[in-house]
């Protein structure tokens, strides 16, 4: 999908006009307009398929109205900065803005976001759009704090919905988005570059909400990432103050969760993994202990060795006789 297509598919079922706004200022924007009879002012998008897209709107509603957008498995933050919508993701989320609000949605394909305005209202807001697994690109690492949303462009998926204030950063960084004061010539680069500031922030944001973070279902997903991390690892497995840092909890949480899920803390998770790979390194009959060692972090095949008859009451020697 090219972004001409994709500017396509997200007009679908839009009372808003798309159009590409020609010029040497444009920076490859399209401009969006409201139904006449229903609002006045517009939006205008900077749209890159592969990477992020950026809105920004402004309204004033002459008389109620509504609009539906398609969902196409994207990640979305929004930062509504003023006035007042209600935002429909399907029948499983209703959500009124009426102050400056950060919110971050995901819609699945098949699924419409519907966005009611009443007369006499006036809007301002902004959204950032990515694909899920091109966030965890940008960034390194993907959010925990966000549902695993299906890797292939979105389908399978279920809604999901998060807002809380916005915080004064953010709304200053938007704001010196909806008014750039730079030569047209870096327009493009500047609006790329405040996108990824936009991101950032919301992340950061969103990574030190307490709300958030201690939903039920982050706790079994923090542990599943400690597993994922250690086993990929062995050979020098993160330090756990490290990916509590990113995964937005404090170490001492993160070892009580790890704790209650396997009845073991974090060192000794370590060496239980270490032990059950060694063990079916043995069995393949085909390695030495000095590169089983290796492959499971040790340095030394004797404390390998010692570490391993702690554990299983026999040497590995042992092991590979039987």
């Amino acid at each position: 999908m090219e972004t001409e297509e994709f500017v396509r598919r997200l007009s679908q079922g839009s009372g808003f006009h798309i159009e590409r706004i020609d010029g040497s200022e444009a920076a490859g924007g399209y401009r969006c307009l409201p139904p006449p009879e229903h609002a006045s002012g517009q939006g205008v998008g900077y749209y890159d398929y592969q990477n992020l897209c950026v809105t920004m709107r402004k309204l004033e509603v002459k008389q109620d109205f509504y609009d539906d957008e398609p969902g196409l498995g994207r990640l979305v933050f929004l930062l509504h900065l003023s006035g007042s919508r209600r935002i429909e993701l399907g029948n499983s989320h209703q959500n009124h803005l009426t102050a400056p609000t950060l919110a971050v949605y995901y819609l699945p394909q098949g699924v419409f976001r519907r966005s009611v305005w009443t007369r006499g209202v006036n809007e301002v807001s902004m959204t950032v759009g990515v694909w899920p697994d091109r966030l965890a690109s940008l960034l390194g690492f993907y959010p925990i704090c966000f549902p695993n949303f299906w890797c292939s462009r979105g389908d399978k998926a279920e809604a999901f919905w998060y807002s809380r204030p916005l915080p004064y950063t953010l709304m200053s960084a938007a704001e010196g988005l909806l008014n750039p004061s730079v030569h047209p010539l870096l327009l493009k680069n500047y609006i790329s570059t405040k996108s990824q500031e936009l991101l950032c922030l919301s992340l950061s944001t969103l990574l030190s909400d307490g709300e958030l973070l201690s939903r039920p279902d982050l706790h079994l997903k923090r542990v599943e990432h400690v597993k994922t991390m250690v086993d990929a690892n062995l050979k020098d497995p993160p330090a756990l103050s490290k990916l509590a840092t990113t995964l937005g909890v404090c170490a001492e949480e993160l070892s009580n969760e790890l704790r209650e899920e396997t009845g073991v803390n974090y060192v000794q998770y370590i060496t239980e993994r270490r032990m059950n790979r060694a063990m079916l390194l043995l069995g393949r009959g085909d390695s030495l202990l000095k590169q089983i060692a290796y492959e499971v972090g040790y340095a030394h095949t004797s404390n390998f060795c010692t570490a391993f008859k702690r554990h299983f009451g026999t040497t590995p020697k042992d092991v590979r006789g039987q």
